[in-house]
């Protein structure tokens, strides 16, 4: 069973006075597992959820109670603490999220790496704790769907793929004194994320077992929350580790995915309250938003339609729009600009937010995406490929056609005042290839160029 340390962690762990008050080598090898669960816990986090080893992230303290002891999960926080590998944000919550780690400066510096447990004891109770928690898992009809297909996926790219394209290009400039680098530093926790996601699946391109899957070192356990919305292992995938697989019996995967999907999903929810509610003043706005929406043009109508987001790029764009529709309600500019393109409809989501809190905005958005999302996977036959991510269902070109009539039903079931029986949905929902085919894999384009070589030289 592998965990994630810090390179070089057991000879700091030798200089800890936890260390030297132990006597025997077990109880030292299992205090070295213990620092090294939190650590990978910590890591496994922040690869989860994108974000930088500096952010504070939470940890459910009954999960450090569950694995590293209710006794002595305190002395292992100030062990790391006192190495200067991890800092524990001094903010205390009393919900069930009240630990919140992030890696130090010094434990980024050195990396990450993969390490074994070492003593007998705690591999043991680490493989009870995952029997138990993959029998609860899969005994979960729709999560157990998810660990299956997950387990079908197969990587047949080089590594150098996603290499190429995360890693700066290298920049010199001349000097009297010589070249100078002044090449973008490199983005060694995105490097990290992406290594770890690659080594991990392409380990798994020989396994069949979701058990196997559920055990691998990238693997968390996949939750449903309140909302509705499913986390899982291929949910936070990033974006060319996904086009780099496909699945075993080598059927590239498609995605159905619903365009400008948060801000479609608050419009509908908008459009179907004004329905509801028999609101005639808005008609106008009304007519305009079910338009876009139709369209699937939400995002460019506001990139169009306003100096401030103009100038973004489409995932700045997409960010800030989203930022203002779920964030507090405050003056900011993209509140302003919505506001002005979208009046009743940003007055509506920030009535909600003065209301209720702005969090409600965000989890009415994720419960009406999983009513239409997760409720339209249970309905996929168990014999086809599918994996569902939040507003988007991956599956193979086969099942496209499916897939996107069971969203277009559902939405039309859900929204059945709002959606007519005219509308076309063919914009709403959209389709596109995810893997790269053949021809463009990297080796297919390594093959063909020395290829043209011998023939050239000939």
């Amino acid at each position: 069973m592998n965990q994630y340390t810090i390179k070089g962690f057991a000879d700091i762990l030798v200089t800890s006075t936890q260390y030297h008050k132990l006597k025997t080598r077990e109880q030292k090898l299992l205090l070295l597992d213990r620092c090294n669960w939190l650590i990978s816990s910590i890591i496994k986090a922040h690869i989860k959820l994108n974000e930088p080893y500096g952010k504070y992230l939470n940890l459910q303290s009954q999960l450090l109670k569950k694995y590293i002891g209710d006794r002595t999960y305190k002395d292992i926080q100030l062990c790391l603490i006192g190495l200067g590998i991890i800092l524990e944000n001094p903010k205390y919550s009393t919900s069930k999220f009240s630990k919140s780690f992030a890696l130090t400066p010094k434990a980024i510096k050195l990396g990450i790496k993969n390490t074994i447990v070492y003593s007998k004891k705690f591999n043991t109770k680490l493989n009870a704790l995952k029997e138990v928690n993959y029998e609860d898992t899969f005994s979960n009809p729709i999560l157990r769907k998810i660990l299956v297909n997950t387990s079908k996926l197969l990587v047949v790219e080089e590594p150098f793929y996603y290499a190429e394209r995360i890693l700066p290009s290298p920049i010199y400039v001349e000097t009297e004194n010589g070249q100078i680098d002044i090449s973008e530093p490199v983005n060694q926790f995105k490097v990290d994320r992406y290594d770890a996601f690659y080594i991990s699946f392409y380990a798994l391109n020989k396994v069949t077992d979701p058990k196997v899957l559920f055990n691998s070192s990238i693997n968390y356990t996949p939750t449903i929350s309140k909302s509705g919305r499913i986390y899982h292992l291929i949910a936070s995938i990033p974006k060319l580790i996904r086009e780099s697989i496909r699945t075993k019996s080598n059927e590239l995967i498609w995605e159905v995915d619903m365009c400008s999907a948060q801000p479609s999903i608050i419009f509908l929810e908008w459009l179907k309250y004004v329905q509801t509610n028999n609101i005639k003043h808005v008609e106008k706005e009304y007519n305009h938003c079910l338009k876009l929406l139709l369209s699937g043009g939400i995002y460019a109508y506001i990139q169009e339609n306003s100096e401030f987001f103009n100038g973004l790029s489409y995932d700045k764009l997409k960010k800030s729009v989203l930022s203002a529709i779920n964030a507090e309600n405050k003056p900011t500019q993209p509140n302003k600009e919505l506001s002005r393109l979208f009046p009743n409809v940003m007055m509506w989501v920030n009535a909600i937010k003065k209301k209720s809190g702005y969090k409600e905005v965000s989890f009415l958005g994720q419960s009406a995406e999983a009513n239409i999302f997760v409720e339209v996977y249970k309905k996929i036959p168990d014999d086809k490929f599918a994996l569902i991510i939040h507003d988007c269902i991956l599956t193979t070109e086969k099942d496209v056609l499916l897939v996107k009539k069971l969203l277009e039903d559902r939405t039309r079931k859900l929204f059945d005042g709002v959606i007519l029986e005219h509308h076309n949905l063919d914009k709403l929902f959209k389709t596109s290839l995810v893997s790269i085919p053949d021809e463009l894999l990297e080796k297919t384009q390594s093959d063909a160029y020395f290829k043209n070589c011998w023939i050239n030289e000939k």
